[in-house]
């Protein structure tokens, strides 16, 4: 029997290779919208930390939001996935970027000395990974001090949970066969548990991917307030992780 890494890479390289793109919600008017807030908010992180950090992206897939993150920070981006297929297109479509790097590499079992990055960041990865062994490898090759951000989807969320767990409906929507969703409190606890500190993890983003263009600045506007309100918060779509090396 395959391995959970096998069947995850398999699955990429199949979308990439069928499409050039490893996940259709990324490629509509709405979620790029979504993928350029993720890139503001991971330079709403990351600043007054410097110029020129040495910056992990896990997950990259074909370069959804590596687009986005270039366009914003200067840093020396490598940009990792296990599907040799998408790094193929990735490289294709940002190998010309100064200060940037590509990587096929399982992310539980990094080719890298220990303490290479400033930063690890990664889109819609985590759920997709064992869990435990890759907050041990992000622990593992990210310097004294060095933090992480990713934004990964709220089991909370009625969709969410729906999809990941009646699989004909995940098929549907190109979820792989492994992958799945976080409860945030949980969620905390495991990356303290493998050494991280300042833990935060928080709900957002009520965006569909499936918005017309002309209704999304309504749609962000009325997603942006039940961002702001107890208790309906708890159900937005996706969950922003921040946490320090300890």
């Amino acid at each position: 029997m395959s391995s959970r890494q096998d069947r995850e890479r398999e699955h990429f390289d199949q979308l990439a290779g069928e499409s050039g793109e490893i996940w259709w919600g990324s490629t509509t008017y709405a979620g790029k919208r979504r993928l350029q807030r993720r890139a503001d908010l991971i330079a709403a992180f990351l600043k007054g930390r410097g110029t020129g950090l040495a910056v992990l992206e896990l997950g990259c897939g074909t370069g959804a939001l590596t687009q986005y993150l270039l366009e914003r920070l200067s840093v020396e981006l490598t940009a990792c996935d296990i599907s040799p297929v998408t790094v193929e297109r990735i490289r294709e479509r940002y190998g010309a970027y100064p200060n940037t790097h590509f990587l096929a590499a399982d992310a539980t079992n990094l080719d890298v000395p220990a303490g290479s990055f400033d930063v690890v960041l990664g889109n819609s990865v985590l759920h997709h990974l064992p869990l435990e062994p890759a907050l041990r490898e992000i622990h593992r090759v990210l310097k004294p001090g060095g933090v992480l951000w990713f934004s990964e989807p709220n089991m909370l969320n009625p969709q969410i949970a729906l999809e990941k767990n009646v699989r004909f409906i995940g098929e549907r929507l190109q979820n792989s066969e492994d992958e799945t969703a976080f409860f945030r409190w949980s969620l905390a606890r495991k990356l303290r548990s493998q050494g991280f500190a300042q833990v935060q993890v928080r709900p957002y983003d009520f965006l569909h991917p499936i918005v017309p263009a002309p209704l999304v600045p309504l749609a962000a506007g009325l997603g942006e307030l039940l961002e702001a309100t107890p208790l309906l918060r708890e159900i937005a779509g996706s969950l922003e992780i921040h946490g320090v090396r300890g």
